[in-house]
């Protein structure tokens, strides 16, 4: 009997000849009991993935016979797994888990397929630093020249993908243009050889976690609501996260309205989500888009008040704004704030639903993320003046840390280039090092160093 390549081709049925037909600890199947601390389990998958794959079947007990040696482990365990194996093994490699229910009870086997061909070779054990490889049914370490092949492997696949360099802003039609925007983008790259797709279950939950109260960017303790109270003390609303324009199982569109009683757009977020299909060397990729627009609000004043003494309602549209010219309207520390605000939001609440719900898998290494602010002036095309990404197979996430206070300088003025003065450059390089060091991100600064160099 071979050994059931898909996880289709797994069932009670199916396993109970396996492990009664066949030898155990055989060239590609590897028995365990339990999953444990997981050392023994990761090492097997290891060593799999960087000879000739096969399965690593847990719940089943080698000192025992026949059908005695499906004990099972708790449903649990099938989690718990993938996590070790995004944690603990280096480059992440998440094989396939199948869960096989026994009967009678609620214990699972889990039947992990580990195919060679969709791993980044060689796989290494973090516990030890160790690259195990499959000899005669047994896990041993690599020698020198099998690891040569398995480096020499490596630099002859195609490179991950990388983000690509970030475009001018793109107004709405029909709307003002806002005076200023922040821009984030990440990038997830998910387990080589699965197909994945954005699903109506993965659209609510998204949007589910933008609408709630504590999300970084719009909830209520949000810079983007704080401007909103400071520029208008009188009541004002806000549209809430909403499905926007078109979408399909590899595109998202949202968007969210910080609206004056006049309905007027002071503060806007906009997202956007697509996925590209998944090829023999590179798994689904998914980049994010996240903005932050912010209007003046002595231009929607005026513009209510210009509004007012239109004469037809058929010329009462938004389009008036573009009349009136922009002013300053925030200070460099609430646009660190707003910054802070979309780079928590990404690597926050916002990337953890997507990684989870539509790449099936723990968000981390090895994420991309880039972070711009722009202006949007009224006569010429916006400029994006800060765009550096930050690469976090490099720069290691520490969790807990807190920001510091930041220089204070003048109002930003959004109808002049963003940052025009040397001193203001100078704050805006050292923003996204500060951003990074004090919001849970290490060594940082060595690799915007690295990404500068020609």
């Amino acid at each position: 009997m071979t050994i059931p390549a898909g996880p289709g081709e797994w069932d009670p049925h199916r396993l109970q000849q396996l492990v009664t037909q066949h030898d155990l600890e055989r060239a590609r199947i590897e028995y365990k009991s339990e999953l444990g601390n997981g050392n023994k389990t990761l090492e097997a998958i290891a060593a799999l993935a960087n000879t000739f794959g096969g399965v690593v079947l847990v719940g089943v007990d080698e000192s025992k016979q026949g059908t005695d040696r499906l004990t099972g482990v708790d449903t649990g365990e099938r989690d718990r797994l993938a996590r070790m194996c995004w944690d603990n093994l280096v480059p992440p490699y998440s094989p396939e888990i199948v869960p096989i229910k026994l009967d009678p009870g609620d214990r699972y086997v889990l039947a992990v397929l580990v195919d060679p061909d969709y791993a980044r070779r060689p796989v290494m054990l973090t516990q030890g630093n160790k690259v195990p490889v499959r000899l005669e049914g047994h896990n041993v370490p690599a020698d020198w020249y099998r690891l040569r092949e398995l480096f020499a492997e490596q630099q002859a696949t195609t490179p991950r993908p990388a983000l690509p360099p970030s475009g001018n802003f793109v107004p709405t039609p029909g709307t003002p243009h806002p005076d200023l925007g922040i821009r984030g983008r990440l990038l997830l790259t998910g387990p080589r050889g699965r197909t994945h797709h954005i699903t109506e279950s993965a659209r609510n939950a998204i949007l589910a976690a933008l609408n709630s109260n504590d999300t970084p960017l719009t909830g209520t303790q949000s810079t983007l609501v704080a401007l909103m109270h400071t520029w208008m003390p009188g009541p004002w609303g806000s549209d809430g996260w909403r499905l926007h324009g078109r979408a399909s199982t590899h595109l998202l569109n949202a968007q969210w309205k910080g609206l004056t009683p006049s309905r007027q757009c002071l503060t806007e977020a906009r997202l956007t989500m697509e996925l590209t299909p998944a090829t023999a060397a590179q798994g689904t990729s998914l980049t994010i888009t996240l903005e932050g627009l912010l209007t003046n609000p002595r231009r929607a004043i005026l513009g209510d008040q210009f509004k007012e003494k239109l004469g037809s309602p058929d010329d009462r549209d938004a389009s008036y704004l573009a009349e009136l010219d922009p002013t300053p309207l925030i200070h460099l520390d609430g646009l660190r704030r707003v910054m802070l605000d979309t780079l928590a939001t990404l690597w926050g609440p916002l990337g953890i639903q997507a990684s989870t719900g539509i790449l099936d898998q723990p968000l981390g290494p090895p994420a991309q993320l880039d972070l711009a602010v722009f202006t949007a002036a009224k006569d010429i095309p916006s400029q994006i003046s800060i765009n550096q990404c930050v690469d976090f197979g490099t720069a290691r996430l520490i969790p807990g840390n807190t920001p510091l206070p930041w220089t204070q300088l003048d109002p930003i003025e959004p109808d002049h280039q963003l940052f025009d003065r040397p001193d203001q450059e100078h704050v805006a390089h050292d923003w996204l090092i500060w951003i990074g060091l004090h919001n849970g991100y290490q060594n940082i600064d060595q690799e915007l160093a690295r990404l500068a160099q020609p």
